[in-house]
């Protein structure tokens, strides 16, 4: 790299912020000023270029259900006609959310910095900040499946009739003592009652094809639960915890378990007092989220 390049970017502070669910637009700042180009540097006599179009980056699926958030700064030139080239990755982020950078910010327009006057080509650092839902759903496809089939029970869910629900599946029960959703149903209906103690009970009971599910709906609940009982936020984690590891243990290549549990560990980071045991839980949750990123997330539960 020429010794100019590298100075330069010891220098550059010019930003330019999209916040891709919040809809903020780029902020591009000042550069100080520095050594001659082309292509130049901000500052002094050369004026800084002027962001006139932006476009959101593609939030990829794999990235968007392991809900990765954070930054992608990019450093990139500016050029003569105030288009973006001879971009690359200065600090990336998974899952394919660097290159969805890059492609967005290449179809950014600027107007050209000048010189006395006269357009020229200058480096520029952008950066694109991703933001998604950090909540785990409870909800998984099975039970999404059932509740589409059987809307009177979705009803009465929605109206917090739990009585009447519970009773409902006891019928069903009897009448369709295969249906592997049935038990899902009821851990389901056990955390919409706030009872999670009773649905991890219920969904480790259960030893159908509706178990994975099951477990896993229970630890994001326990996470959730976590973000809003201060009290007994310790205790929700370690249960959402337990719960996603016997999911793990169900389906080794569980994709949701994998992710609800790296998220469970930064939970529970946040509450270690020792320094060692933090940084271990830390690289644990990273460990678990590589490990998602290279199940396929088409064919993951």
């Amino acid at each position: 790299m020429p010794t100019t390049l590298r100075a330069s970017l010891k220098t550059l502070t010019a930003l330019a912020l999209l916040a891709l669910l919040g809809g903020a637009k780029p902020a591009i700042s000042q550069e100080a000023p520095g050594a001659a180009g082309p292509p130049y540097r901000v500052g002094g006599e050369v004026s800084r270029p002027e962001v006139l179009l932006t476009t959101r980056p593609e939030y990829t699926e794999l990235a968007r259900r392991a809900r990765i958030s954070g930054v992608v700064i990019l450093e990139a030139v500016i050029d003569e006609q105030g288009n973006v080239t001879d971009t690359r990755v200065l600090k990336g982020l998974p899952m394919g959310l660097s290159k969805a950078a890059v492609d967005a910010v290449q179809t950014w327009k600027f107007k050209p910095a000048t010189l006395g006057g006269k357009s020229v080509p200058v480096y520029y650092v952008l950066t694109v900040n991703f933001q998604v839902d950090g909540s785990p759903s409870s909800d998984g496809p099975r039970f999404v499946r059932f509740l589409e089939q059987n809307p009177d029970f979705a009803a009465l869910l929605r109206g917090r009739r739990f009585q009447e629900a519970a009773k409902l599946l006891d019928g069903w029960a009897t009448e369709r003592p295969r249906d592997s959703a049935i038990p899902l149903a009821r851990v389901h209906l056990l955390l919409e009652e706030d009872r999670l103690q009773d649905a991890w009970q219920k969904a480790q009971a259960d030893h159908g094809p509706a178990r994975y599910e099951g477990l896993c709906s229970v630890g994001a609940f326990a996470w959730k639960q976590a973000q809003r009982d201060t009290a007994g936020r310790a205790e929700d984690i370690e249960l959402g915890l337990q719960a996603e590891t016997a999911a793990i243990a169900t389906n080794p290549k569980g994709f949701k378990a994998m992710i609800d549990k790296a998220w469970l560990l930064r939970s529970k980071a946040e509450l270690a007092q020792d320094p060692k045991e933090h940084q271990a839980l830390i690289e644990e949750a990273d460990r678990l989220h590589k490990q998602a990123a290279g199940v396929n997330a088409k064919e993951a539960p």
